[in-house]
């Protein structure tokens, strides 16, 4: 077996709660407000207020909230905490070069760098813990730095918070941890219950244990596992290098809430990024825009508002100036503060050759796209609207309709290849009614037509009767067939039993109608 390599002094910079603090930032979330993130349906992470209320992460979305019914519930978003940790790294690069990310909330340096330009480890962190709190916006009260041998020892210096680990002491400092820290850290979580089984319960005594055995029986992961126990750490840091992110950053000379004033600053550096974009033979179809406020009298940092837009063609300098005019005018609506600061970045790019149209065109002509925005600046972004069809039972769950412009919902979202149970058969109507419309349906002896809960007619379905209409007589039928869908629900609402009846008038109409409790309405047309 190959002699494990000599441990790297490493220097770890740690912000507790990272993922509340960006984002209460981001959202603009009081300090004092319950907040919780979640994915997947479960607590990721919750503010200190919420686990006064009982919350932990792992608790089940629904037992959260009735917990906490004032809780407010954010999901979980790694890309924009690490967006939110920028700052911090910008800042870190300063004192010490070459900042490994470990992950937003957490960066490391090798530490005999920074010791030997500094005079010691101790100032050196001193330095680095200065920067990352004046480079938070709320001053980072808990900034954690701790330097020991190796990455893990020292995040695990940093959550028990030790400055500085000697080095020889990471050993020491692990032993009396539980094994299942190690086992995560290895890659193999369920190595930690064969070592429970085996008695073997403390990161001390697996550093006891022959390395030979441990990796016979737990493989890699075991030797691995080993060789952080013994504080045999020998990480790669691999420096981050900085993005040549295509973004736009506009700095107003005076903070505003004028949207003309506001787009009209933007409109130089939104042509910059565009050309830059060309430049590199590329297609923008995606842009983040983050509007950054000033703060108010007693808060150190403004609120920051930010917002995805997503084109089903393709973003030039135009078409990003109107959406930042957009996101202005829909921010307007609610109370807040001047702006001082607008960034525009591309988030999602694709080769021009990949969006080259074809002999016939691939997106609108551009008098139509030049009439449509032209109605959207005029009546409002979302008053020009573009239907697509999405998963649903119901039909007018089927409807997805998104402002133009904006791509329209992925294969992901849109659900169709799902099995959905009591969805028409066959060709779909023409006409899907917004609400469903009132209507009678009468029996050959004039009487309403009604359905039992076991699904049988009272009578024959021969005239259809609409509220300041005439009536039309029914020269054929379908149906009727169950509506079962979510009957959990109505069995807790004691609702009816509902179904579906498909009608064909005098007038070669046909209807798709629903039944509940004596009560018709139709649903939808076919054309």
């Amino acid at each position: 077996m190959k002699p494990a390599p000599e441990p790297v002094r490493v220097m770890l910079v740690w912000c507790p709660h990272w993922p509340v603090l960006a984002a209460r930032m981001i959202h603009g979330v009081p300090a004092e407000a319950p907040m919780a993130l979640v994915a997947k349906g479960a607590v990721v992470a919750c503010s200190s207020t919420a686990r006064d209320e009982g919350i932990r992460p792992g608790d089940r979305l629904r037992q959260a909230q009735h917990r906490c019914p004032d809780l407010v519930v954010l999901q979980h978003d790694l890309d924009a905490e690490q967006r939110a940790f920028e700052p911090i790294l910008r800042a870190m690069a300063d004192v010490v070069p070459s900042v490994h990310l470990v992950r937003p909330g957490v960066a490391a340096v090798r530490a005999g760098g920074a010791a030997r330009f500094y005079g010691s480890e101790v100032r050196a962190a001193q330095e680095l813990q200065v920067a990352v709190r004046r480079a938070h916006p709320d001053g980072a009260p808990e900034v954690r730095v701790a330097v020991a041998d190796g990455l893990f020892a020292a995040e695990q210096a940093a959550y028990q918070g030790v400055a500085v680990v000697p080095p020889g002491g990471s050993p020491g400092l692990l032993a009396d941890l539980p094994v299942t820290v190690i086992a995560e850290a290895a890659g193999d979580p369920k190595m930690a219950n064969v070592l429970r089984r085996m008695g073997i319960r403390t990161i001390g005594a697996l550093a006891g244990l022959p390395r030979e055995q441990v990796l016979d029986r737990f493989g890699a992961a075991g030797l691995r596992a080993h060789q952080l126990a013994c504080g045999l750490d020998a990480p790669i840091l691999n420096p981050r290098t900085a993005p040549d992110e295509l973004a736009a950053r506009i700095v107003l000379d005076e903070p505003t809430d004028a949207i003309e004033v506001i787009v009209s600053e933007c409109g130089s550096a939104v042509e910059q990024l565009s050309a830059r974009i060309n430049d590199g033979s590329l297609v923008c179809t995606g842009i983040r825009i983050i509007t950054h406020h000033e703060p108010g009298p007693r808060e150190t940092a403004g609120e920051i508002h930010e917002r995805e837009w997503r084109h089903p063609w393709h973003l030039g300098s135009r078409e990003i100036l109107d959406r930042v005019q957009w996101q202005l005018t829909d921010l307007g609506k609610s109370k807040h503060r001047p702006i001082t600061l607008v960034e525009i970045a591309a988030t999602e790019l694709d080769a021009a050759v990949q969006h080259s149209q074809g002999l016939w065109g691939d997106r609108p002509d551009d008098h139509v796209l030049h009439t449509l925005t032209g109605l959207q600046h005029r009546l409002g972004y979302d008053a020009v609207l573009v239907g697509s069809v999405v998963g649903g039972r119901m039909l007018h769950e089927r409807q997805s309709f998104s402002p133009f412009g904006q791509a329209t919902p992925d294969r992901a979202v849109r659900r169709l290849e799902q099995p959905w149970p009591d969805t028409v058969p066959g060709p779909a109507p023409s006409v899907v009614f917004r609400e469903a419309q009132a209507m009678r349906v009468l029996t050959e002896r004039g009487t309403p037509l009604s359905i039992s809960d076991r699904g049988v007619l009272t009578g024959m379905p021969t005239t259809a009767e609409w509220p300041g209409r005439p009536s039309s007589r029914i020269t054929a039928w379908a149906g009727p067939w169950p509506v079962n869908g979510r009957w959990w629900r109505r069995a807790k609402t004691n609702q009816k039993p509902l179904h579906r009846f498909q009608l064909v008038d005098d007038q070669q109409r046909a209807w798709l109608v629903l039944h509940a409790a004596g009560e018709w309405w139709a649903e939808a047309r076919y054309d």
